[in-house]
């Protein structure tokens, strides 16, 4: 992966004890504190500005990451240039799960910063080797594998039997239960229109029709590249 003016790369500290613990990173479920201290120690951490793209679709898998903070979008491009959204990645998700593989399959999607974000890197090579000596790793990595798996199955489902009504309101909320924010007036979800347009399998117009809709019912408020949710229950009347 060519290097950017505006990475910075550097050997990593050791990893706070809250980092090492928090439930969500499933890439270490299973493994001895110790094992996952030696495993970060070989970390590289990256900083990214918002916008910056840190994988291409279909480039060989040569660097598995992992989220520190901040968020990235993951996505893939119609034959017609349209950028479908397939996830927001958050804090502990990880992604470029082919790099466990001998021979690294491509990229299954462009990654981009949605805001500022830390990640941490390894190289290939390290990580089969690493994958060799801790089995655990490599079938979490499949159970998470599985597991995006799962939720593209249960988002086709919704594309052929929920309402856009309903999808984007699902959508929403479950942004919000993962990556919102408590704020003075609700729980705040950075978001744009256009991003959860493509989330939520909805076109953008629908979408922002929807939004104003519950605007005007209190149910919450659209700000810049933000939705502040009030009173979920008013999305659903």
């Amino acid at each position: 992966m060519a290097s950017h003016p505006a990475l910075k790369r550097t050997t990593i500290a050791p990893l706070p004890a809250q980092s090492i613990n928090r439930p969500i990173a499933g890439l270490f479920s299973g493994l001895s504190k110790g094992n996952i201290a030696k495993i970060m120690e070989a970390a590289v951490v990256r900083r990214f500005a918002a916008g910056l793209t840190i994988t291409r679709c279909d480039e060989p898998a040569m660097h598995l990451f992992l989220i520190e903070t901040g968020s990235v979008n993951f996505s893939r491009t119609t034959p017609e240039g349209r950028e479908v959204l397939l996830r927001r990645l958050s804090a502990g998700e990880a992604f470029g799960l082919g790099t466990l593989l001998d021979t690294p399959i491509g990229y299954i999607g462009t990654a981009e910063t949605a805001e500022r974000t830390e990640v941490y890197t390894w190289e290939h090579e390290w990580v089969c080797r690493c994958a060799g000596e801790h089995p655990t790793l490599a079938q979490n990595a499949l159970r998470i594998a599985l597991e995006y798996i799962r939720l593209y199955s249960v988002r086709h489902l919704a594309l052929v039997s929920d309402s856009a009504k309903d999808r984007v309101s699902r959508t929403l909320l479950r942004l919000g239960v993962r990556i919102g924010k408590p704020h003075t007036r609700g729980l705040e979800v950075p978001i744009t229109n256009e991003d959860l347009a493509s989330l939520a399998d909805v076109g953008y117009f629908t979408t922002s029709r929807l939004l104003s809709h519950w605007q005007r019912k209190g149910a919450m408020e659209k700000g810049r590249g933000k939705v502040i949710i009030h009173c979920p229950e008013r999305m659903h009347w």
